[in-house]
């Protein structure tokens, strides 16, 4: 499959992912992403753009996913968002494909922890995660202006669990032979 965005034949048809070109990054950008299995550490790439897709995490139907994201940026805050292509139609432009937004601390490196739900109605199967930071710009998918880092991987949807834990816990009304106990059910 071509990854990079391509317009071909006489009758011109889109064949893969937008590549963002940001034209410079301060520091190295992203240099550790942690998610599932996957603990890639990377450094500046060529158009500050890795395309990992080919390491796969998986995540749950239901259950809020994380990922770790650690960038040296020079000790500049990045504005940082994570798509995820859950219809599969080669962009990240669709409602509730932006999961999330977030912005990483001035620390050199820092980690910037990012939780999104997978939603219940995703179907099984796996999906392109994007994930971009720029200093001061807000991020796009398919940015090319300066100051970013960007990085793609693949998310594997997954059943739910049997018996999903419960968000939120809250203890209240403690005595001594009983508690009030409530959560979220996700």
């Amino acid at each position: 499959a071509n990854d990079t965005s391509a317009w071909i034949g006489v009758n011109t048809f889109f064949t893969g992912y937008c590549a963002p070109a940001p034209t410079s990054v301060d520091g190295t950008g992203i240099t550790n992403v942690m998610f599932d299995t996957i603990n890639n550490t990377t450094g500046a790439e060529p158009g500050n753009y890795g395309d990992y897709s080919s390491m796969i995490g998986n995540a749950a139907q239901s259950t809020t996913a994380s990922v770790d994201i650690v960038f040296s940026t020079a000790g500049l805050n990045y504005n940082t968002k994570i798509w995820v292509e859950w219809n599969n139609d080669l962009d990240f432009d669709d409602a509730g494909e932006e999961v999330f937004t977030g912005v990483s601390s001035s620390a050199n490196p820092s980690l910037l922890t990012a939780t999104f739900l997978v939603p219940a109605s995703a179907a099984l199967g796996q999906y392109r995660m994007r994930i971009g930071g720029t200093d001061f710009a807000v991020p796009t998918p398919c940015y090319t202006g300066s100051w970013a880092s960007y990085e793609d991987y693949t998310i594997n949807v997954t059943p739910p669990p049997a018996c999903i834990a419960p968000n939120n816990l809250v203890q209240t009304i403690i005595s001594g032979d009983s508690v009030e106990i409530s959560w979220t059910d996700p």
